[in-house]
């Protein structure tokens, strides 16, 4: 207990030193923008203006000169129904009571990482087995998210209905209130999945409208909903913890885990980019996965790659990962490094091909984050046959086991040691029980279908 509080302050002095450092930067130019944010609001009040204006006299002429067009925009939403697999099963879409899987989140942002990926992932298999219909939510109703000739788009709440919410709901709460009322109105349920709690644990961390939205969040669907199914056990005990702590805890709800996949689909489909061909074929390298973000760890990587460099040990280090947030100072010494471009290389737009690719060859995939909910990159790493070195945390522990490489939390010391172990010879690839999208979508509904809960909340 005294070690994990160690950590815990640990932890919360270099995401506070990261955050002062961002608000420094801020002060710094502050004076400049707001200059510059006085000549863009005016501009942006006189260009609203005239927008408003046209598009109100285009409205209007529209419902006078095409009624039927209107009405069939407003009932059906404009998405394109996108990664459309084989239709499920007849039988299947006759079951009852249905499982229908929240897509919303990763439907509105269109992105396919982190919890995107997985939530396209499980929906996908989920329809393929038959056991759940993917929908989001569009105008407060329920639209089918693939096509099928025997199920209308806009999906009624039918009696006994199980309401999973696989996406990201924190996101738009208000908008899922009113679906979950009609499903406890139908007598079904609703279970949220989480996939971590972070932005309530390390507020440091995330922008500070995330944390807030994650405060709603706990309160009005978490603790309000009929079970809670979590992607590691970790995470699941981080809400208890959490729970207890802030004296919030619901004595009584599921709560569960399941196992997420590795398999992506589309993963090995398409052309690897010639900057990723070329980085293979060069120096053996370190590879970092995430999007660029406080918890990632990525400053703590970055000075245990310099340590080798000074040292003489030729390497390179390869972030593939968006940009994220919080982080303005670290890109900037990233791609101001004297090494960019040359042993050091930042991938933000990499296809799936390319992280492929990247990951069969990489001498170790290096995972410096201070905190996580699951850690998928272990589980891609150990897909395509690349060791892991990574932060000696509980989740990576439980999703790796002994067989990768930990370093202490946030010393680039120790990862630098690691590193040099991995480039004198080439370690073996964790050991992570294989796990197929397929497999993990059937733990998951399964959990939700039948109950099959591990624990409940104290």
């Amino acid at each position: 207990m005294l070690l994990e509080r160690t950590e815990e302050l640990e932890i919360a002095a270099y995401l506070n030193a990261l955050t002062r450092l961002e608000r420094a930067d801020e002060a710094g130019a502050s004076h400049a923008r707001r200059q510059l944010t006085r000549l863009q609001k005016l501009i942006r009040l006189r260009a609203m203006e005239l927008y408003w204006t046209v598009s109100r006299f285009l409205r209007q002429s529209e419902a006078f000169l095409f009624p039927g067009y209107v009405e069939r925009r407003n009932r059906v939403p404009a998405w394109k129904k996108i990664d459309q697999p084989t239709l499920a099963p007849e039988a299947a879409l006759a079951a009852r009571p249905r499982l229908l899987l929240d897509m919303t989140s990763t439907l509105r942002s269109g992105k396919n990482t982190g919890i995107q990926r997985v939530v396209r992932e499980i929906a996908r298999n989920g329809w393929l087995i038959g056991a759940g219909l993917p929908v989001a939510i569009h105008n407060g109703r329920l639209f089918t998210y693939y096509s099928h000739p025997d199920i209308p788009e806009i999906v009624e709440i039918e009696q006994g209905d199980i309401f999973l919410m696989l996406d990201a709901s924190w996101n738009h709460t208000e908008e899922y209130l009113p679906i979950l009322d009609r499903v406890k109105a139908k007598g079904g349920k609703n279970i949220v999945c989480l996939y971590d709690i972070l932005p309530l644990i390390h507020p440091a961390a995330f922008p500070p409208a995330l944390t807030q939205r994650f405060v709603g969040w706990l309160s009005q669907i978490v603790l309000k909903s009929d079970g809670v199914v979590a992607d590691s056990r970790a995470a699941a005990e981080s809400l208890r913890d959490y729970l207890s702590a802030n004296n919030l805890t619901k004595p009584g709800v599921p709560l569960g885990w399941w196992r997420l996949g590795a398999d992506f689909s589309g993963a090995a489909s398409g052309d690897v980019s010639e900057r990723a061909q070329e980085i293979v074929k060069g120096r053996p390298y370190f590879l970092g996965v995430g999007t660029v973000e406080p918890r990632k760890g990525y400053p703590v990587a970055l000075d245990a790659l310099e340590k080798l460099w000074d040292a003489g040990v030729d390497a390179s280090y390869v972030v593939v990962g968006g940009k994220g947030w919080g982080m303005r100072q670290f890109e900037r010494r990233l791609k101001h490094h004297p090494e960019f471009g040359k042993r050091l290389f930042w991938l933000d737009r990499a296809s799936d091909a390319d992280l492929a690719f990247l990951y069969r060859n990489a001498r170790a995939l290096a995972l410096a984050s201070v905190a996580e909910g699951f850690g998928l990159p272990i589980v891609e790493a150990a897909n395509y046959g690349a060791p892991v070195i990574a932060t000696d945390i509980a989740v990576f522990r439980e999703v790796a086991g002994d067989s990768a490489r930990y370093f202490d939390l946030l010393d680039s010391d120790s990862l630098a040691e690691r590193m040099r172990e991995a480039l004198a010879e080439k370690p073996a690839a964790p050991v992570v029980a294989p796990t197929s999208w397929r497999e993990s979508a059937t733990q998951l509904l399964g959990i939700a279908r039948d109950g099959g809960f591990q624990t409940r909340l104290d």
